[in-house]
């Protein structure tokens, strides 16, 4: 069975993380990740800041064998970068780990993966190598992916699964909350409290096919 594992990362560890000494309001999320024999090509938002600005800081970064705008939307760019498979990172950690990057956020004091893997040995393999390489990661969660049913992982309808997800990545279970429920029904053009039943809904179904509540 697959499991999913989230992990959180010093800014510093990461080969990008040294933008942020320049730009520490700046956000970078990974779009895309392709592990490869040699490298990881991935395509990479940076946030918050005007691009030309963030090109000069790219091309300082020895861990790039070389980069690409994508896209340039003023405050904010997608960019294509190949790594030099020279320079060993939690980038070779990923590759020989063989694990699946479904998400990657960086912030000026750390950076979040959360990976897939087929078995729990290759997490094992990816923390042994940032261990051997004096990588600081932190585990921030680790469980086994349910099985399906009818409305769709873990019981959650399609409605339920957007409302949680929503609620998740624009903060809404931090502390202090970063966003409320009249700001989460707004963006999807909803009424608060059928956004309020799907997230609890989902909530409840998500409970329950993860944990053993029995």
């Amino acid at each position: 069975m697959s499991t999913i594992a989230a992990f959180t990362v010093p800014a510093d560890d990461f080969p990008l993380g040294h933008i942020f000494d320049s730009f520490p309001e700046i956000t970078i999320e990974i779009e895309q990740v392709v592990p490869v024999t040699d490298a990881i090509l991935p395509y990479f938002w940076v946030r918050e800041e005007p691009v030309e600005h963030v090109q000069t800081a790219l091309e300082a970064q020895g861990a790039l064998k070389s980069y690409t705008l994508v896209d340039d939307l003023g405050d904010q760019g997608l960019f294509r970068a190949e790594w030099d498979p020279a320079v060993e990172g939690i980038l070779t950690g990923i590759i020989d780990a063989d694990l699946t990057v479904i998400s990657a956020t960086g912030t000026e004091d750390k950076w979040k993966f959360e990976f897939r893997a087929e078995d729990t040995t290759q997490i094992a393999a990816f923390q042994e190598y940032c261990a051997d390489h004096d990588i600081a990661i932190t585990l921030e969660y680790l469980h086994s992916v349910g099985a399906r049913t009818d409305e769709g992982a873990y019981g959650l309808t399609p409605e339920q699964r957007e409302a949680v997800l929503l609620a998740y990545k624009n903060g809404y279970y931090e502390t202090p909350p970063e966003t409320n429920l009249a700001e989460l029904a707004e963006e999807l053009g909803i009424a608060n409290q059928s956004f309020s039943d799907r997230l609890r809904r989902g909530t409840r179904n998500l409970i329950e096919g993860t944990l053993d509540v029995t």
